[in-house]
């Protein structure tokens, strides 16, 4: 079935009617137009977004996506091969590996993917098509690569036609949550087993005895007063430790992203002495909560267990919130495990443009995105009394431990 495609350059110019149904049921927070907005309003330096409805040979709204283009370095993006492979070509030549990329996503890196599709579309010519779009926006952009991210494995039907278009996929960290909602942080704790149980005790005792305060703010007007250049250093210093840096968010996407979702978005902030420590950026999406960004001052974070203890706060929220599921973002695996998150992957898929790109791109392929470690077992909760037999749920999984990342 042929597909044609209609460009944006910004989601106040989409018919927003014609958005909705593109993006049909699979309709998430991130591809919300207040949203899109706070992004295009707080785009990372030197990048630009856009917006795409892809339509099927009747006229219906088949799909909708954002792209976007960036400056990236091919170092953030790597395995360790790689990094060494760049960092050798780049006693040469200096500027190895620096290029621009062309997306299909836009440059916050949630775990999301930015395509929706409408109920009944063929997803494979959705696909093609915006591959179709994102080769042409490629030449026009000077991009050196292409790349579609973050799906999952109910995507890959549709997706690895990619493949046949010259596409490698890598893995992407897998995305972490906790499908079992209780009342409030104490009703979790209650629910785990009793070595678990301790090991947050023992963190929650240090952050007591380093005499911190915790805030949860959600009025756009006070976090924007608080969110200062200098706390906004703390997410930028979580960032420089970060597995895979795609992107650098300036400080006018959160103050752009609190005004455009008013009431969704919460700012939680630990204070020690009178002055942020640590910080994350929450987001309440129906039946959902997201963990997005944080901030830690890693000079403080030993003494008072800053990173446990925010998440274990933020949880409180999320879950005083009635949040059903809450999505704790990508990477500290062992950490979001231990807590009872379950990982579920994501998959991104590269190609270069022009000849000489697409073959590099085809011979780093296992490079680039190499496949993850197997997956971790833990027994996190207790077992349940169900009909006088003792049922222990599900496992929580993990990969290899990696240092923390960027996303909450």
């Amino acid at each position: 079935m042929t597909m044609s495609s209609t460009l944006f350059e910004s989601i106040d110019d989409v018919p927003p009617g014609v958005w909705e149904a593109a993006c049909g049921s699979r309709t998430t927070c991130f591809t919300d137009r207040a949203f899109l907005k706070a992004v295009e309003e707080g785009l990372p330096a030197g990048a630009r977004v856009f917006h795409v409805l892809i339509s099927d040979a009747t006229g219906r709204p088949a799909a909708a996506a954002s792209l976007c283009v960036l400056p990236i370095d091919a170092l953030l993006l790597a395995g360790p091969r790689l990094r060494r492979v760049v960092g050798w070509c780049r006693r040469v030549i200096p500027r190895f590996g620096h290029f621009r990329l062309m997306c299909c996503g836009v440059p916050v890196s949630a775990g999301q993917s930015q395509v929706g599709f409408a109920d009944g579309a063929d997803r494979g010519q959705v696909i093609l098509e915006l591959d179709r779009l994102l080769r042409s926006l490629a030449r026009r952009e000077k991009a050196g690569m292409i790349v579609f991210k973050e799906f999952e494995d109910d995507d890959l039907a549709a997706t690895e036609v990619l493949r046949s278009q010259g596409y490698m996929r890598g893995d992407s960290p897998p995305m972490y949550n906790m499908a079992r909602p209780f009342r409030d942080f104490e009703g979790y704790c209650a629910a785990l087993r009793s070595h678990y149980r301790a090991d947050i005790r023992r963190s929650q005792r240090k952050f007591g005895q380093a005499e911190c305060q915790v805030v949860h703010l959600r009025d756009p007007g006070e976090i924007v007063r608080l969110y200062t250049p200098e706390v906004h250093q703390l997410y930028e210093a979580v960032v420089a430790k970060s597995e895979v840096k795609l992107e650098l968010l300036p400080i006018a996407f959160f103050h752009r992203l609190t005004e455009r979702l008013q009431g969704r978005v919460t700012l939680t902030t630990v204070s020690r002495g009178g002055r942020i420590v640590a910080f994350n950026w929450g987001m309440a999406c129906g039946a959902e909560y997201h963990f997005l960004f944080c901030g830690i001052d890693y000079e403080e974070n030993a003494a008072a267990d800053l990173y446990f203890n925010l998440m274990y706060h933020q949880l409180d929220l999320a879950f005083r919130s009635g949040a059903q599921v809450v999505w704790f973002g990508q990477t500290a695996d062992a950490f979001k495990t231990r807590v009872g998150c379950a990982g579920s992957p994501r998959y991104f898929y590269a190609r270069g443009t022009g000849p000489l790109r697409a073959w590099l791109i085809r011979r780093a392929a296992g490079l680039l995105g190499p496949p993850r470690p197997p997956l971790k077992e833990h027994d996190v909760f207790k077992a349940l009394a169900v009909g006088g037999m003792k049922i222990r749920p599900g496992r929580a999984k993990v990969e290899s431990d990696p240092a923390e990342g960027q996303a909450g």
